[in-house]
C-alpha cells in the first residue's frame, strides 16, 4: 500500500497552509513540485517490494494525474508544467478506484478526521473532488465509488472490483 505523498510530505515538515504560511497559486506549485517525483519513486519502490514479496497487488493511495486536480489549467496544463505524458501516467495503473470524497457525499461530515493535515476549506474540497474526477475520467477502468453508502458499502464494492481485477490477471498470460 503506497500512502498519499501529500500527507507525507505535510506531516514530514514541508510547510502547511494554515500554519506556516497562507495557501497561494506559489506554495501549491511548489508543493506539486515536491509530490510528482516522491509519488512515482515511492511507486517503484513499493513495487518493487511487493514483487519481491510475491504480492500481485499494489494500492496507491492517489496517483501521479491527481496533481491535475490542483493545477490551474487542469490535466492538460499539470502535463505540460511537470512533464508528464498522460497516455504514460494512465497507463501506469490497471485500475483507478475513486472514492468519493465526504466534501461532495455528506459535506456536513467534511473535517479533519483521519487527516490532520488536510487544510481545504469545504467548498474548495469539493472543486478538487471534481476536478480529481475530470483528470482521471479517460481512464478505461475509472470507477466512482460513491461516498453516501458509508463505509462498510464502499468497502465491500472496492473488494469486489479487487477480487475481479486479481481474477482477470490470474487468467491471462
Amino acid at each position: 500500500m503506497v500512502p498519499e505523498v501529500a500527507t507525507v510530505l505535510l506531516e514530514g515538515g514541508f510547510p502547511l497552509p494554515g500554519k506556516d504560511l497562507q495557501w497561494s497559486e506559489e506554495w501549491q506549485a511548489a508543493f506539486q513540485s515536491a509530490v510528482l517525483p516522491l509519488q512515482t519513486s515511492m511507486e517503484e519502490a513499493y513495487q518493487l517490494s511487493a514483487s519481491q514479496n510475491g504480492c500481485r497487488l499494489l494500492v496507491c493511495d492517489r496517483g501521479v494525474l491527481d496533481g491535475a486536480a490542483y493545477t490551474p489549467g487542469g490535466t492538460e496544463e499539470f502535463c505540460s508544467r511537470y512533464g508528464v505524458k498522460k497516455d504514460e501516467a494512465l497507463a501506469r495503473y490497471a485500475a483507478v478506484l475513486h472514492l468519493e470524497s465526504l466534501a461532495t457525499a455528506e459535506p456536513d461530515k467534511y473535517g479533519k478526521a483521519g487527516n490532520d493535515s488536510r487544510f481545504e476549506p469545504l467548498e474548495r474540497a469539493q472543486e478538487l473532488e471534481m476536478a480529481t474526477r475530470k483528470s482521471w475520467e479517460s481512464h478505461p477502468r475509472h470507477t466512482v465509488i460513491g461516498g453516501r453508502r458509508g463505509i462498510e458499502g464502499k468497502i465491500s464494492q472496492v473488494i469486489g472490483i479487487v477480487r475481479f481485477l486479481l481474477a482477470e490477471k490470474a487468467g491471462s498470460p
